[in-house]
């Protein structure tokens, strides 16, 4: 439940990922959310047994239902309806840090799919870096 430091990962170790945001204005909005993940992390799956999962974080609090979420190689996306009594959102999913070196950070986006005008996206890029996992001397 700690900001993480970015230039200070190792190798195995999960990470949970947060974002939120809101629509500032009253209008309906069917919305896409796409996380981009730099190079060197994985999506952890949660389906798989002895995975944590993310409703184990109690301090995450309340989190979206998407209409649809993908959990690609890549990047996580996820579908939403925004509008006046549902105007913010909040998702997070698990990443593991798997290939040592330093990345860049991608943005991460959001859209009105039927009107592509209307987008953000983050302003934070910037570095990663995953160091080689060291086992401890016993």
């Amino acid at each position: 439940g700690k900001p993480v430091d970015l230039a200070k990962l190792k190798q195995s170790d999960v990470l949970v990922v947060k974002i939120a945001g809101k629509v500032t204005d009253s209008d309906s909005h069917q919305t896409l959310v796409v996380d981009l993940l730099p190079a060197g992390f994985e999506i952890e799956n949660a389906r798989l047994s002895g995975s944590k999962k993310i409703d184990e974080f109690a301090w995450l609090g309340d989190l979206t239902n998407p209409l649809y979420a993908e959990y690609r190689d890549d990047r996580f996306v996820a579908a939403i309806n925004l509008d006046a009594d549902t105007s913010e959102f909040q998702f997070a999913y698990l990443v593991r840090a798997v290939t040592p070196g330093t990345y860049g950070l991608p943005a991460s986006s959001v859209e009105d799919m039927y009107r592509p005008a209307l987008r953000a996206r983050t302003s934070a890029t910037g570095k990663v870096t995953i160091a080689p996992y060291q086992r401890q001397s016993e």
